[in-house]
């Protein structure tokens, strides 16, 4: 292996793969796709490196873009587990992966040996793209499931959209669920409490923002930051979720020390908790998209109705109960 390569002339995936490496090692070697994404985010951070948020035609970061293309080389070159093993979202190293160098001659290495088989590899034909997401490209003479839910998330009303995530927190066993998003609501769309114990004695209050964006829009940092300044003392999480992605910036600004914690919620896994909590979505043996449950979101919601107090009662209707 050559150990003098010259790293400024790889390309910026390459950077990514030791990067992935490392992540899920201090994970005991399995986490979900958004929690990699996080932590690599905070360690290239951490080391003063610039985080490329160049938008993609393929409506991701250019950052994103770069970690799903290197997971798929660290599967291909046997480092982690296809997805058929490590289930959907879920990456997970293998005994390769526990135990490989994380130089970057290594890292090198594993790029030149398994970028020319892109997303051909077998173990892998479930995934249409190079990504966590499978939304970036479709099968030839094909449309994914994934991609089919896209397109109705996309087309959703705003009003219908944030319904829609209420419904997903009620199905997450949020309880007295309320959707507030009004012109006047300071960025909060949904209030609601989580309890946690089984008598009810314990419970956080969470709060949520929604914003449907279609295309290339991506979630920066001070859309968070304007949320998280929306929230009062009594708010205890709060979550972000969008039809779009995030910047690394966001990502970042969402996990900082010492402020109310924010949980962002990206296409790619409002997709799988829609799925998961079967809203909209069968999986009988494969995913199934079921349109019709989403007409309902798309129709234009009345606002929210406004009691006009003090009421008055005539004389002759109080008479007339009285009778």
């Amino acid at each position: 292996m050559n150990q003098n390569i010259d790293t400024e002339k790889l390309p910026e995936v390459v950077r990514f793969i030791p990067r992935i490496l490392a992540a899920l090692r201090e994970m005991n070697g399995v986490a979900k796709a958004g929690a990699v994404k996080s932590a690599v985010v905070q360690a290239i951070d951490e080391a003063g490196e610039k985080v490329n948020d160049q938008m993609l035609a393929s409506g991701v970061p250019k950052y994103q873009n770069d970690i799903y293309w290197a997971r798929m080389y660290l599967v291909n070159a046997g480092l982690l587990e296809p997805t058929k093993t490590a289930g959907h979202g879920i990456w997970k190293l293998t005994t390769e992966g526990w135990e490989s160098p994380l130089d970057m001659a290594t890292a090198a290495a594993i790029y030149f040996k398994t970028a020319s088989r892109g997303s051909n590899n077998k173990d892998e034909a479930d995934l249409p793209a190079p990504s966590g997401d499978d939304l970036q490209q479709e099968l030839e003479g094909t449309v994914n499931w994934q991609v089919q839910l896209k397109d109705i998330l996309w087309s959703l009303s705003d009003k219908g959209f944030e319904h829609l995530c209420a419904a997903i927190m009620t199905a997450n066993g949020l309880d007295q669920t309320k959707v507030t998003g009004q012109s006047n609501d300071k960025g909060v769309d949904g209030i609601g409490l989580m309890y946690l114990d089984d008598a009810g004695l314990l419970s956080i209050r969470v709060a949520w923002q929604c914003k449907r964006y279609t295309g290339n829009h991506t979630v920066k940092s001070e859309e968070i930051r304007n949320f998280r300044g929306s929230l009062d003392h009594t708010t205890d999480h709060g979550i972000f979720f969008t039809t779009s992605t995030f910047t690394a910036e966001a990502m970042k600004e969402s996990e900082a020390l010492g402020k109310t914690p924010i949980r962002l919620v990206p296409l790619d896994q409002l997709i799988q908790m829609l799925r998961k909590l079967e809203l909209g979505v069968t999986s009988d043996p494969e995913p199934v998209v079921d349109a019709a449950f989403f007409e309902q979101y798309k129709k234009t919601w009345p606002g929210a109705p406004t009691l006009q107090l003090p009421l008055t009662v005539s004389a002759q209707s109080t008479n007339d109960v009285l009778c």
